[in-house]
C-alpha cells in the first residue's frame, strides 16, 4: 500500500512550521474576532480545488499568512525584516513529511505600514498517486437490451 493521501490539514501544519521557524512562535489558532496580542500570525487557506485524472490526484490551494507586527517606532523595519525571512523560507520546498514536499508558487507580499501588517499569499499544488477507487470492480463490456413483445 502506498503513502497516505495528503490534505489541506497536512499543508497547513507544514506552513505553520515554517511560520514558527520564521517568526519564533507558532501561528495562533484563535479567531481574529477573539482578539490577540502583537506580534501574532495567522495561517489560513483562502481557496481550495481538487481534480483527478486517471490515477493522479491534483489538489490546489491558495494559502494566506497574516503577520501582525508590534506597533513600535521600529516596527516597520521589523516588518520589512520579517518579509525578507518569510520570502527566503518560501523560496524552497515546504516539507509536509520526510518524503513529501510542496513548492509555493506565485508568492506575493502586501505590507501595510499604517496597520503594521504583513500579508503573504501563495499557491501550492499537490500531485499524488490516487488510484481509481473503482479500478478493481468489474466493468460492463456489453449492454444487451431486451424489448418486450
Amino acid at each position: 500500500m502506498g503513502e497516505e493521501v495528503r490534505t489541506i490539514v497536512d499543508v497547513i501544519r507544514a506552513v505553520s512550521g515554517v511560520v514558527e521557524t520564521t517568526f519564533g512562535a507558532p501561528p495562533t489558532t484563535k479567531d481574529v474576532t477573539e482578539g490577540f496580542s502583537r506580534p501574532t500570525t495567522y495561517v489560513e487557506p483562502t481557496q481550495m480545488g481538487a481534480q483527478r485524472t486517471g490515477g493522479l490526484r491534483q489538489d490546489s490551494y491558495a494559502i494566506q499568512i497574516t503577520h501582525f507586527a508590534p506597533r513600535t517606532r521600529l516596527g516597520y523595519l521589523g516588518l520589512l525584516e520579517a518579509q525578507g525571512r518569510l520570502a527566503a523560507a518560501l523560496d524552497g520546498p515546504v516539507f509536509v513529511s520526510e518524503r513529501f514536499a510542496v513548492y509555493p508558487t506565485d508568492v506575493t507580499f502586501d505590507l501595510r505600514r499604517e496597520d503594521m501588517v504583513l500579508i503573504c499569499t501563495f499557491g501550492v499544488d499537490l500531485y499524488q498517486d490516487a488510484p481509481d477507487p473503482d479500478a478493481d470492480k468489474e466493468m460492463m463490456n456489453e449492454l444487451h437490451m431486451q424489448r418486450k413483445e
